[in-house]
Formats: C-alpha cells, structure tokens, sequence
C-alpha cells in the first residue's frame, strides 16, 4: 500500500489477503468481529480490483463494532461437582441393596450433591443427584440394618423351651424330674439279664479293645441331706426323689485315656422292676471330688470319684446297668 491510498478497510497482502484497516500509513491487527453486510462507503478502490466496503469512522480509524445480536457471552459456569453429584446418587440407587457399600456410596452422593448446591453449580444436577443419594441411603440403610439384625439375632438366639415347637414333651410337673425313658436291650433270661446279673468290675468294651475297667459301690442309698449341703442348687426338682451316691473306681486301658466323665455317662443306676436311672448333674462339695472332675484318665492309671443318681423315694434292689446288661453291686 502506498502513503497515498486513502483509509479505509483493504485486503493486506501480508496477512493472505485478509481484510484488515489501512490508516493511510500503516495496516491495523484484524478485528475480533466484522459485521457481515455492513453497507459500504462510497466505493474505495481495493488495491486488488473489486471494489470493498470500507467500515471506517469519520476520524479515519475502525469504529467500535456492533454488540452480538444474542446479547453478551456470559462466561460458562462449573458442572464438575453437580455431575459427580449425579453420577453417585444413580450408582447409589444401583448398589443400595448391597449393605455397607451402598451406604459409603450413598453418603458420598449426598456429600457431593451439597458441595454442588451451596457452589452453585448448576441446580437440576446436583439436585437431583442428592435426591437419588438421599433414596439409595434409605435402601443401604434398610440393607445393612437387616445384614446386622441377621448377625445379631444369630448370635443371641434362644434355645429354651418353646411350646409351640416340636422339641419334645416338656415335664408336667416342673418341680419334679422326669421319669427317664430309657430302654435297655439287655438280655431278657441268662447273663446279664435282671434276674442273673454279671458280677463287678464293670469292663467296657470297644472295635479296638478294653477302654476301661470299673470297680463300682453304693455309699448312700438315701443322701439327699447330704448332696443339698453342697450346694442349693441340688435341692431342686428333688420332690418325690432321693440322691444315691456311688463311688467309681476307673482305670483306663486305652492308650490315649479316657476322660473320666466317659463311665458316668455309660454307666446308669437300674432296680428290678426295669426302671433305669442316669447320673444327675450335681454341683460338688469343697471336700467332695466327683468321677468327672478327674479329667483324663492315662493308660495303666486309676481315678476315683463319687457319682450321684437321681431316684424315686420308693426304689429299691439296685443294680448298675450299661443297658446292654445289668451288674450286681
């Protein structure tokens, strides 16, 4: 361009024939915006042929440029939480059912979606994602709560009696022990049978051998006073019932021993009418050992201890019974 072109708006060779503003001494940087249809001033020659619509003002420089016909840009606003928040509180509803996990999920949704709205980003998104974070925490609650009460309940369980269940018939009188219904499949007649029991010591016997060997005495028939001295706990359920204590002397052939409480649970108290009695659970005296309490008994070694037996005021003639045979005392 030339000093003497006129001012005016030209295609700059320098910059690819793009239209910029000659000042009439020098090019101007390309403007930001350039209305389109702009009409144009009284024909200026454009260096190249056509003739261009100059846009210059009457002071010879570019005039300010119209506003955007949408009115002004407004600077875009955050939506990173607000998504987030959304994103979590669907994944919430998804895992609530899941305990424990859908309820960190859901805290975290509803977190996110209150960080978003006190921002405020954009309201529809982090709404919405805490409410959906708000009803997966609901569910998660209802989840882990179940998960909990099913551990609790499993461990606290209670496995008295209960009526309405099939454990059996529960006692008439609570008071009083039941009768025990024990059915021996001793022999009727011969050996072992009630009317020819066999003779001490009681020899128990396994698939591997000789488990152990027991020497057995009646030492009270009737020590009811003496076995409620031990403890109050004895004197209960004891009405139309009477305590017989029997000394056991076991020695044990078994090459592992045998815990001592193996010959109060094999061996019962029996009279000769066929009724059959097992040892009762007492609490023991301070001077007083029980078979039981002797612990394991080793091989070649003897322990010794009292046993009691719960039995009707009336019975009489006892004999030691294993039910598969009686023995005489």
């Amino acid at each position: 361009m030339s000093d003497t072109t006129p001012a005016g708006w030209y295609p700059a060779p320098h910059a690819g024939n793009e239209l910029r503003y000659w000042d009439g001494t020098a090019w101007h940087a390309a403007p930001a915006y350039l209305p389109a249809g702009t009409a144009a001033s009284p024909g200026i020659p454009s260096p190249s042929g056509p003739v261009l619509p100059p846009y210059a003002s009457a002071a010879g420089m570019p005039p300010a440029y119209p506003p955007y016909a949408g009115g002004p840009v407004q600077p875009s606003r955050p939506v990173a939480l607000g998504v987030t928040a959304l994103s979590i509180g669907i994944a919430a509803i998804v895992l609530g059912w899941i305990p424990f996990l859908g309820l960190v999920v859901a805290i975290a949704g509803a977190v996110f979606g209150a960080i978003a709205l006190v921002r405020r980003q954009p309201k529809p998104l982090a709404l919405t994602g805490t409410i959906l974070s708000g009803v997966g925490l609901v569910l998660a609650c209802l989840a882990t709560f179940s998960v909990l009460s099913l551990i609790w309940n499993g461990s606290t369980t209670d496995y008295s009696y209960n009526s309405d269940q099939d454990y059996g018939s529960a006692p008439e009188d609570p008071e009083s022990p039941a009768v025990p219904d024990l059915e021996p499949y001793a022999p009727e007649t011969g050996p072992g049978s009630i009317g020819e029991p066999l003779s001490l010591p009681y020899v128990r016997e396994t698939g591997s051998g000789t488990e152990y060997t027991a020497e057995v005495r009646i030492v009270d028939e009737d020590a009811t006073d003496e076995v409620s001295s031990w403890n109050s706990l004895n004197t209960a359920a004891t009405d139309g019932y009477r305590y017989v204590l029997v000394e056991m002397s076991v020695t044990s052939m078994a090459p592992d021993g045998v815990p001592a409480a193996f010959p109060t649970y094999d061996l019962s108290l029996a009279t000769d009418d066929g009724g059959v009695y097992p040892y009762s659970f007492v609490v023991a005296g301070d001077d007083t050992t029980l078979l039981r309490d002797a612990g394991t008994i080793a091989e070649g070694d003897t322990a010794s201890g009292l046993v009691a037996y719960l039995v009707p005021d009336d019975a009489t003639d006892f004999l030691l019974t294993d039910l598969s045979g009686y023995y005489a005392f």
